[in-house]
C-alpha cells in the first residue's frame, strides 16, 4: 500500500522554502537547473568503484540490506548504501534538504506521496529517466507495463518498485466471537453494519489511521478508480455522492463510539499496527506493509490469535477496486553525478533485486513476479499469525488498481480535505457545508496550478 501522510503546516512551511530556493524548473532536464557543486564523494574515482545512496522510508532489516548486500556482491564497480528516513513530515522535510544538498546527497530515493513527488518534479530535483531508460535497455513494458505509469508533461520521473494492496485485516477471534465469517464481496454499508457489531468494551470495532485520507476518498476510489480527486469537467470530485457517504459512515462510526476518538487519533497518530496487534480494535484498514509487523514476535509478543484478510470493501458487490496501486516509486536526483549506475541499479531492483523486499511486505512491481512465491515469502516461517486461506484469497485475486495520473493543485487539495473533514468529524460543520467548502477551496487550487 502506498501511505498517504498529512502534511502539516510545519512541513508545507519547510517544503515551500526548499522549492523557493530551487526555483521552477517547468519539468526541464537537469541540464537546465543550477545545480548544486556535487561531492567528490559522489563521483568515481580512478580505479574505484561507483558509490550510490539510495534512501527509502523502509527499515533495513525489513528487506534493503539484504537488496544492497546481493547488488554490492555481483556488483564490484557500483556500490550502494541505503540510508532510511522516515514516512511522514519531518523525514520527507529532511530528503528534501538531502536533494538540495552538496554534501552525501541521495543518488536514488523513493517517493511515498505523489503530492510531495510533484513538488520535487516542479522543484528540479528529479531526473527525467526517459534517456536513462534507452541507455541501459530497460524494458519498461515487459517489466511495469507502460500503461501502468503516469508521466508529468510527457516525461518520466519515477518507476514503481512495488504493488501496494490496500486490505481490511482482522482479529479473527473477535470474527469468531460474534460468528461473522471473513468478508469476501462486501460494501461499505456492510463494513459500517460489521464495525458496529464487532464494538465491545474495550475494543473498538474498526480503526482508520487519522494521517491518512478520511474514508471518503476510499469510498470515492472504489466508485472512480481512476483520478479519483478530479470530475470529467477537471473540476474536484467532492460532489459525487460515493465522497458524500465515506464522510457519513466515518462520522456514523465516530457517533457509535466503533471508532477511537478523532480527535485522540490525531494527537496521538496512533497506528495500525499498535491497535491490531495490541487488540484494541477488531478490523484495521491498512496495506500489505503491514504484514512485516505481523510477524514481529519482539515488538507484538505473547498473541494467541490469527491475523484474517478481507479485500477493500466496494460501492457495490461485483467489484474489485483496490485503492492501492503501484507504490514505492523510485527517482533519480537531478543533481547526481552517477545517473548512469543509478539507473543500471534501478533496473536491476526493479527486474529481480525487489524480490529481496518481500519479506518486509513488499509485492513486487515486476509483471512476471510469482505470486505463488510470493505468498510463501510473506507468510514466512510464522504461518501461526496468519489466517491462511483469507491471505490467499486476497493476494492472489485479480484487482482493478487505482491510478492517479493528474495531480493539478493536488497538495491543496488534499489540506482542504483534511481541514474540513476534522471539522465535520469533531462536530463544529455540517456535512453539506463542508462538502461545499471542500470543493471551493479544491476547486480553486485546481485553477491556480492550471494557469
Amino acid at each position: 500500500m502506498k501511505k498517504f501522510i498529512v502534511l502539516s503546516a510545519a512541513c508545507l512551511l519547510s517544503v515551500s522554502i526548499l522549492v523557493s530556493a530551487c526555483g521552477k524548473n517547468d519539468n526541464a532536464s537537469n541540464s537546465q537547473t543550477t545545480k548544486p557543486s556535487e561531492s567528490p564523494s559522489a563521483t568515481q574515482q580512478a580505479g574505484q568503484p561507483v558509490k550510490l545512496k539510495w534512501w527509502g522510508g523502509t527499515p533495513e532489516e525489513s528487506g534493503p540490506k539484504a537488496v544492497v548486500d546481493k547488488w554490492n556482491a555481483a556488483n564490484k564497480d557500483i556500490q550502494v548504501e541505503y540510508v532510511r528516513f522516515v514516512n511522514d513530515d519531518p523525514g520527507n522535510t529532511k530528503l528534501d534538504t538531502a536533494l538540495l544538498s552538496s554534501n552525501d546527497a541521495p543518488d536514488l530515493f523513493i517517493n511515498y506521496n505523489d503530492a510531495i513527488m510533484d513538488r520535487r518534479i516542479n522543484a528540479g530535483m528529479v531526473e527525467p529517466l526517459d534517456d536513462l531508460i534507452k541507455k541501459v535497455g530497460f524494458d519498461v513494458g515487459g517489466v511495469i507495463g507502460s500503461g501502468n505509469l503516469a508521466k508529468n508533461k510527457g516525461k518520466q520521473y519515477y518507476l514503481p518498485g512495488a504493488k501496494s494492496l490496500n486490505l481490511m485485516l482482522f482479529n479473527k477471534s473477535s470474527l469468531d466471537a460474534i460468528n461473522e465469517p471473513v468478508p469476501v464481496d462486501w460494501t461499505w454499508d456492510d463494513y459500517a453494519a460489521l464495525a458496529k457489531k464487532l464494538t465491545k468494551p474495550g475494543q473498538f470495532g474498526a480503526f482508520l489511521a487519522p494521517t491518512w485520507e478520511p474514508l471518503a476518498f476510499q469510498t470515492l476510489t472504489t466508485a472512480k478508480p481512476i483520478d479519483a480527486y478530479y470530475a470529467a469537467d477537471g473540476t474536484s470530485n467532492f460532489k459525487d455522492n460515493a465522497f458524500k457517504k465515506g464522510l457519513e459512515i466515518q462520522k456514523q462510526l465516530l457517533d457509535a463510539k466503533a471508532l477511537r476518538p478523532y480527535a485522540e487519533g490525531v494527537a496521538n497518530k496512533i497506528l495500525p499496527e499498535e491497535e491490531l496487534l495490541k487488540e484494541k480494535v477488531a478490523m484495521a484498514f491498512a496495506g500489505t506493509y503491514l504484514i512485516r509487523y505481523i510477524k514481529d514476535e519482539k515488538a507484538f509478543p505473547n498473541r494467541k490469535f490469527q491475523v484474517a484478510f478481507a479485500p477493500v470493501p466496494q460501492m457495490e458487490k461485483g467489484k474489485n477496486v483496490n485503492s492501492g496501486g503501484l507504490s514505492d516509486k523510485l527517482s533519480i536526483n537531478s543533481h547526481s553525478a552517477n545517473k548512469e549506475a543509478a539507473m543500471k541499479f534501478l533496473a536491476w531492483y526493479l527486474t529481480e533485486g525487489n524480490m529481496e523486499m518481500v519479506a518486509g511486505g513488499r509485492i513486487p512491481s515486476n509483471l512476471k513476479t510469482d505470486i505463488n512465491k510470493v505468498a510463501e515469502l510473506l507468510i514466512g516461517d510464522k504461518a501461526q499469525y496468519f489466517d491462511k486461506a483469507s491471505f490467499l484469497n486476497v493476494i492472489k485475486a485479480n484487482y482493478t488498481l487505482a491510478v492517479n495520473p493528474t495531480t493539478a493543485g493536488s497538495a491543496a487539495i488534499r489540506k482542504a480535505l483534511f481541514e474540513e473533514a476534522e471539522k465535520y468529524f469533531l462536530g463544529a460543520q455540517a456535512l453539506d457545508k463542508t462538502i461545499e467548502v471542500m470543493k471551493q477551496r479544491a476547486d480553486e487550487a485546481i485553477k491556480t496550478a492550471s494557469k
